[in-house]
């Protein structure tokens, strides 16, 4: 089965890519597609990013797809503050190889879509309306917001980005990510040390330092815990819950009570 990643390129969505990636095999994909959306950065610099992260893991990987959709208008702010001067952390250095890596059109790679999927969208959701018109397996996503304090603009950043796409989008079965589920205390990366894949390590440590510099007192890898449900259903019990704009979500929570820094690489 192939996995599909919409990511924005921030700190959290590389974190989320390195944690799929690095147990991708293990959990039955035989590819996975990074497709590199404008949300945390804008697209152009979200495709940099993933070639740059591509061209950094040093564990094996299934076959994997980086999708361009810079063709498309998207969305976009460039959180430098949350997500570093590159908009990944400042972890990777730019280099031609990494620039070099190849790259499918959204257009392109869109309707070359058949086989089984599993979708998880971590970013603002304007192109994943086209992704969910191929019936995938299961479709995960990032965003929204039911009892937790709005962080952009009244709004979670993924909703407020594209309140539209959002709407549409959740009236198709899934479970949703919401600030609620990734809030709790236990998964708050400001705590603990971390073991395991370096890479993520290395993210993980880059977010907590970035937030201690802006004074945060708590630090949430917000995408990854999208990827954790992926792989760990079981961890999380479902509620069906209505936010502020009247959209009915499937809320996944978080039940473990696992600190993040144990759960990490499992």
């Amino acid at each position: 089965m192939k996995l599909i990643l919409l990511c924005d390129y921030g700190l959290d969505d590389a974190a989320a890519t390195v944690d799929a990636l690095f147990h991708a095999e293990a959990d039955g994909y035989s590819s996975v597609d990074l497709v590199a959306v404008g949300g945390n950065v804008p697209c152009d610099i979200a495709l940099r990013n993933v070639k740059k992260l591509v061209y950094a893991l040093d564990f094996p990987h299934p076959k994997i797809t980086i999708v361009d959709t810079r063709a498309l208008p998207q969305p976009a702010v460039f959180l430098q503050d949350i997500h570093g001067c590159d908009g990944m952390g400042d972890l990777f250095a730019d280099s031609p190889e990494a620039d070099a890596l190849e790259s499918v059109e959204f257009s392109d790679w869109i309707e070359c879509i058949s086989d089984e999927f599993d979708l998880v969208s971590l970013g603002p959701m304007t192109l994943t309306p086209y992704v969910l018109e191929k019936n995938p397996h299961k479709f995960i996503f990032m965003g929204g917001n039911i009892n937790q304090p709005p962080n952009f603009h009244g709004y979670e950043f993924n909703h407020y980005m594209n309140r539209e796409a959002f709407a549409c989008c959740v009236k198709a079965p899934h479970v949703a990510i919401t600030m609620d589920t990734c809030m709790n205390p236990a998964l708050d990366a400001m705590k603990g040390d971390f073991c395991g894949c370096e890479l993520l390590q290395r993210i993980i440590l880059r977010a907590r330092e970035l937030a201690m510099s802006r004074n945060e007192q708590n630090c949430y890898v917000w995408d990854d815990i999208a990827v954790k449900y992926l792989r760990h259903p079981d961890w999380f019990e479902l509620s069906c819950e209505t936010d502020r704009d009247c959209n009915l979500l499937n809320v996944a929570h978080y039940t473990l009570c696992a600190p993040y820094e144990e759960i990490i690489d499992l």
